[in-house]
């Protein structure tokens, strides 16, 4: 299948097939965002799991945040790989946000987090979702030492 690339910014990626698109973001060192639309096959999921894998082997433990709401289905064998890797991997990921709408993509989460022990924090409401996410930023936002938000001293 053709599997078109394009680099979004300094921190983003996008992955395309005729049927589906995947951005993978890290807007933090330690935070990965991925928006999926469309149809979701092996090729198309392969980069978000190297990603994640790099992140890791660099001894991250990534907290995920995946907006699945315009998912619209998926080749079987793509939950399979990726509740399998979920499986070999189970304390590799700090945490794992996932937005889906009922239907396909929802029952697929859904399976895939019982399967794995329900470690994923699953939405269908966008507004949570995203407030779970702002407040992850926000605290790597503001987390750097006291020092940096002091006045500085008048010469």
């Amino acid at each position: 299948m053709d599997l078109a690339h394009t680099r979004l910014g300094a921190r983003g990626d996008r992955w395309a097939t005729p049927r589906g698109i995947l951005d993978v973001r890290t807007p933090a060192r330690d935070v990965v965002t991925r928006r999926f639309e469309g149809y979701a096959t092996l090729d198309l999921i392969e980069p978000a799991v190297r990603h994640l894998e790099t992140l890791i082997d660099s001894g991250l433990h990534p907290i995920v945040f995946d907006d699945f709401e315009l998912g619209t289905g998926y080749d079987s064998d793509v939950r399979a790989k990726l509740t399998a890797w979920h499986l070999r991997n189970p304390d590799k990921l700090k945490e794992v946000h996932i937005l889906v709408k009922p239907g396909l993509v929802a029952m697929g989460v859904t399976v895939a987090n019982l399967a794995t022990g329900g470690h994923f924090n699953i939405y269908t409401d966008r507004s949570a979702f995203e407030w779970a996410l702002a407040g992850v930023l926000t605290t790597r936002i503001t987390a750097g030492p006291a020092s940096s938000v002091r006045v500085p001293s008048p010469r």
